[in-house]
């Protein structure tokens, strides 16, 4: 990269809407998924051009998960000379 080129930039925000383990017996249909995923595309591409002018792209990701395992675990490593303070 070219000193002129300067530094890739890119904003991510992101949303994690989630159906509670609790709720039993509701179908929730692929068909209706898309069409909500596309309107909210749509409606934030369009306040992306009054509130982002200086952006020429937007990168929409659509993931639809069954999210069986989310764990997240935190280890203690031994104490060492550089990670723990004299």
């Amino acid at each position: 990269m070219s000193e002129t080129e300067g530094t890739p930039r890119v904003l991510r925000i992101s949303f994690e809407f989630h159906v509670p383990r609790t709720l039993k017996g509701v179908n929730i249909r692929g068909a209706d998924v898309d069409k909500a995923l596309n309107t909210m595309a749509d409606r934030i591409i369009g306040l992306a051009e009054g509130l982002f002018p200086w952006s020429n792209k937007v990168t929409v990701r659509k993931e639809w998960l069954y999210n069986w395992t989310d764990y997240t675990d935190t280890f203690d490593l031994p104490p060492t000379d550089k990670n723990s303070p004299q």
